[in-house]
């Protein structure tokens, strides 16, 4: 049987952690499952903030926001290894730290297609932003033909 590709968009939110707990539980014993933990991060700006007292001032906030940028990639590493740590072979798993070059949902989309995975969970957040704005979840399922989404609530 060809090895069952999923897909984990993570934003490192409570809902985000039910999905992981998820798949920990439902997969870990198919030895025919891979599992890619993905986050695109917004990428922070390369500015010379050594020209003025203003700008200087900028440098601690893009300090802090690439000192984000690094604990985020540390935390996928975590995760990594939760997941090793619950059953799943090193081999089978991974995880993909990008720079968001585009809005999440054509990231998602553009992985899913690209890399061929079989398999997408999503988590929906259940705020009432959700309702007046096209969300993540809306944009995958209406746009992705056969492959298989989880979605967790």
């Amino acid at each position: 049987m060809d090895e069952n590709k999923i897909l984990l968009p993570y934003n490192f939110t409570d809902m985000d952690k039910k999905a992981l707990e998820f798949i920990c539980r439902t997969y870990v014993n198919h030895d025919d499952v891979s599992v890619t933990v993905f986050h695109a991060y917004s990428p922070v700006p390369d500015i010379d903030v050594s020209k003025s007292s203003v700008m200087e001032k900028m440098s601690s906030n893009l300090h802090y926001l690439r000192r984000q940028v690094i604990d985020q990639e540390s935390r996928m590493i975590e995760i990594k290894q939760y997941l090793l740590s619950e059953g799943f072979k090193d081999s089978r798993v991974n995880y993909l730290y990008l720079p968001k070059k585009k809005d999440i949902a054509r990231e998602i989309i553009q992985l899913a297609r690209d890399e061929r995975y079989h398999t997408i969970v999503l988590s929906r957040s259940g705020t009432v932003t959700s309702f007046f704005i096209p969300s993540v979840f809306n944009k995958v399922v209406t746009t992705l033909k056969n492959v298989t989404i989880t979605i967790i609530t």
